[in-house]
């Protein structure tokens, strides 16, 4: 009884003290070697990226997209010379510098047994197509200029996670605790792809910096928008410092939006808002002026204070309001300028918000400027002379608009003193192709006109681009449409630029079906010269496709 006891006893003492003295040696005479080991076992918390949402056009053409490709990264315990051989020495080289590296579905298996760890990113791609309105992203994924800014929230998705642990060989042993990424939403534009890539075609071959729009007159929605210079969104994916500088210092200002974000002085194509501000007043619509090619400005001495001469040297002879519109005689509108005076003019440029910011669905959109005696006084401590208001009758002396405000302007014109807010949203729809969200036209202002003024303007602009066979009674874009098969109502601008040598701006807009408008068209040339000699022979070659494509 007593051996059995003692056995009893050893069977449960010697394995007793086994694990004691493999404790001991675990814990004592081997810690630093287990600790060491522990230590080198590596968890990485990864982000992984959202795929960002497409961009658009209303017909389906895809302008902004995300490509899949595979990064590797040093895990810090690579195989340095494993990885030299699947990579080279250039790449193994940016790997060691702590750079991600591009690489292959073949090397990616190589590399994972190697000590770096590999995963899926996004890359963003561009098509060619309406760069300045779609415009880029930040290495951080987040939109930074143009719709990928303007509706980023909608576009990036929701990043996900994952924990990814690796070995003391460096070899990945497993990824676990994956949160899946969320893609972003696909937003959808008003622009026409193949509109889109006529005018940028037709700009780009003009050489002159300048800006296209085409709105769509009873939705305001923009159906194309060109800029020029332009630019390759897709130069962004891996610009250094030295790439940044030189095209964002770059004198021709390629990233500039010229549509929204660049203002120039308007020239005549501002002339039919002082028309409106005669026509709404008591008019008389038998009041003439003869035209001699020159203005002379009698002050209340009685003594000349100004020459200010008109475009046609000859005179346009005796002209009233209709024919002033039509072959944009600036001797009457420096006598209506002064006739109806800056204040009159101020109020109606403030009716018609024409310096004001439309709105429209862009970032960088700029304000224009129409001045008064209060700007000018707060600004050069000067006061407001009649010379100044005589300037501001023919769209020069110190105003200076924005194309897509002066778009506006004419939009309220085409739909009757009713103006739409100009937007590039159609509607944006999630993965599983559901709308979310769908733009709905906007009235941006509605001003109430009396319609024999409305039909007298309308009226006075079909006429710009007609002609009775007398050279001073021409309309200033008749050569350019001369023969043109659709009614077309226009105005044309030529606008000097205040800086000796330079050719002046160029500019026409137009509305098409007169009395029921679909379609507006704004074209700005820089230093191009006269409105009817550069920009109205571009608009009617749009009008002419906007119309063979109807006809399809």
């Amino acid at each position: 009884m007593k051996r059995l006891k003692v056995v009893v006893y050893i069977m449960m003492t010697v394995p007793f003290c086994v694990l004691l003295i493999r404790a001991f040696i675990l814990q004592v005479v081997q810690h630093k070697s287990h600790l060491d080991y522990v230590e080198s076992l590596k968890v990485y918390v990864r982000r992984i990226d959202a795929p960002r949402g497409r961009i658009l056009t209303k017909d389906g053409v895809v302008l902004a997209w995300d490509e899949e490709i595979l990064v590797a990264r040093s895990t810090g315990s690579m195989d340095v010379e494993k990885v030299g051989d699947i990579l080279g020495q250039e790449r193994k080289l940016r790997l060691i510098l702590g750079e991600e590296v591009q690489v292959t579905e073949a090397e990616a298996i190589r590399l994972e047994r190697s000590g770096v760890l590999v995963f899926r990113r996004y890359m963003r791609r561009y098509s060619s197509l309406a760069p300045h309105v779609v415009g880029y992203i930040s290495a951080d994924r987040n939109g930074i200029s143009g719709i990928e800014k303007q509706y980023n929230s909608y576009l990036k998705g929701q990043d996900g996670y994952e924990l990814v642990s690796i070995s003391v060989t460096g070899g990945i042993t497993g990824r676990f605790l994956q949160a899946v990424p969320i893609a972003g939403n696909d937003v959808v534009l008003t622009i026409d792809s193949k509109l889109q890539e006529y005018v940028q075609k037709l700009l780009s071959t003009s050489n002159h910096a300048g800006t296209i729009i085409i709105q769509s007159a009873g939705e305001g929605s923009i159906l194309a928008m060109a800029s020029y210079p332009s630019f390759d969104p897709n130069i962004f994916l891996s610009i250094d410092k030295r790439q940044w500088l030189e095209i964002s210092n770059d004198p021709k200002s390629p990233l500039l939006n010229r549509a929204i974000g660049a203002s120039y002085p308007p020239g005549s194509i501002l002339k039919p808002l002082y028309a409106i501000a005669y026509l709404e007043g008591e008019t008389d619509l038998k009041r003439t002026i003869d035209c001699k090619g020159y203005f002379e400005y009698i002050g209340s001495s009685g003594r000349p204070l100004g020459l200010y001469r008109d475009w046609y040297v000859s005179g346009h002879g005796v002209t009233d309001l209709k024919k002033a519109l039509k072959v944009s005689c600036n001797v009457f509108f420096y006598n209506l300028a002064l006739e109806l005076g800056i204040e009159r003019m101020k109020q109606y440029a403030n009716l018609f918000m024409i310096d004001q910011l439309t709105g429209i669905d862009l970032p960088g959109e700029r304000k224009g400027l129409y001045p008064d005696p209060n700007w000018k006084y707060n600004v050069y401590k000067e006061s407001w002379y009649p010379g100044d208001t005589i300037l501001c009758g023919i769209g020069q002396s110190f105003i200076t608009l924005t194309p897509i405000e002066v778009l506006t302007f004419f939009n309220a014109i085409a739909n009757d003193g009713t103006c739409y807010s100009p937007h590039l949203l159609d509607h944006i729809k999630n993965q599983q192709g559901r709308k979310i969200f769908e733009y709905e036209k906007k009235i941006l202002y509605k001003i109430s006109l009396k319609q024999s003024t409305l039909s007298f303007l309308k009226d006075s602009l079909r006429e710009v681009v007609k002609s009775n066979g007398n050279p001073a009674e021409e309309g200033t874009a008749y050569q350019s449409f001369k023969g043109f098969r659709i009614d077309v109502a226009g105005k044309t601008g030529t606008a000097e630029t205040g800086r000796k040598g330079e050719r002046s701006h160029s500019w026409f807009a137009a509305f098409s079906p007169v009395n029921s408008p679909k379609f507006i068209v704004l074209v700005m040339l820089e230093n191009a010269g006269g409105g009817g000699e550069a920009a109205a022979p571009m608009a009617r070659k749009i009008f002419e496709f906007l119309l063979e494509e109807k006809a399809k």
